[in-house]
């Protein structure tokens, strides 16, 4: 069965490959991701929410224009049920300047002037303003460090297994967006391990989950199980965005959106209006693709300042046997 599964996958995408390579478009089969048109903004929020901010700090902006940001502010984390006082202060004064702006059509005084210039002159319309107040969020920064330093024993093993199965190498960065790399994680929906298995899902898969053998938190096995998943995904959603959304919205859930809106990401995101379908479901995709971009980087500077030190070393070294032989 997973032999049929996977020459069906190689069929599939070498089909993706011949077709792309006709309109000379980026193909999912070299391991690239379609960065569709309007996304770009997006994938650059989710880059510096890895890269840039700490847990600790709010990054305040508007739900829908993601390059509306307001302002970053340090909000400390709480554990109160009712919130942070600190940051209902700051959703408060950022909404009140909206709906005055809103009022008066123009921003009166330095904060309101602050709020206006920090929303891209193309969204300073009526039309915005008059829903901008009710989209206000805070988005806090995220402890990519220690995921990428957990992800180093198996990213090598992932990606490797990614290449057996003729799928794109660059999934192996997908668990940072799922469990930070802790092969333990347990969401409170009750999702485990790396690549974050409900008990049903991973069943399917051909895991085993009992109390005291849960193949969920074995990197290999549910590596295994993962890839086939995402195999499985992208035989029905035809596309690398559509797959990657399913993972984190639910397969059933993406092919009613397609049956609704047809094949087409960025219609499906932008109007596929479910209580499901929210603000984590819509940015799952630039997510993905902002994370891989902050690993990659993250990688070469490593492998760059490997390599200059094993330069050095071996300068040194031609020196000192110079100096020897003389």
């Amino acid at each position: 069965m997973r032999f049929l599964l996977f020459a069906l996958l190689f069929w599939t995408v070498m089909e993706t490959r011949t077709s792309a390579d006709e309109s000379n478009a980026p193909t999912a089969a070299g391991g690239h991701f379609a960065m569709p048109d309007g996304l770009g903004k997006d994938v650059k929020f989710w880059e510096r929410i890895f890269a840039e901010y700490s847990p600790e700090e709010c990054v305040f902006h508007d739900e829908w224009h993601l390059d509306t940001v307001y302002y970053v502010s340090p909000v400390p984390r709480v554990v109160k049920a009712s919130g942070s006082p600190l940051l209902k202060r700051h959703m408060k004064a950022i909404r009140a300047a909206l709906n005055n702006i809103k009022s008066r059509g123009e921003p009166s005084g330095s904060f309101e002037r602050s709020i206006y210039q920090a929303i891209p002159a193309r969204l300073r319309t009526p039309e915005f303003f008059s829903v901008a107040a009710d989209r206000v969020r805070c988005q806090r920064g995220v402890e990519f460090d220690k995921s990428f330093a957990r992800s180093r024993p198996y990213v090598g093993m992932i990606k490797r297994t990614l290449r057996e199965k003729g799928l794109p190498e660059d999934l192996a960065y997908l668990p940072h967006l799922e469990s930070g790399f802790d092969r333990f994680a347990t969401s409170k929906a009750g999702a485990k391990g790396l690549w974050q298995f409900m008990v049903q899902t991973a069943r399917a898969e051909g895991l085993v989950v009992k109390r005291k053998n849960d193949w969920r938190t074995d990197p290999a096995r549910s590596t295994d199980a993962a890839t086939d998943h995402l195999a499985s995904i992208f035989l029905r959603t035809q596309s690398w965005d559509l797959a990657i959304t399913a993972y984190n919205y639910g397969e059933n859930g993406v092919m009613r959106a397609i049956q609704k809106f047809g094949p087409d990401y960025m219609k499906i995101r932008t109007e596929h209006k479910t209580r499901m379908f929210g603000f984590a479901a819509r940015n799952y995709y630039p997510s993905f693709l902002a994370v891989r971009n902050v690993a990659m980087r993250e990688e070469i500077r490593i492998a760059r300042a490997s390599q200059d030190g094993r330069s050095v070393a071996d300068g040194d070294d031609k020196t000192a046997g110079s100096t020897l032989t003389f």
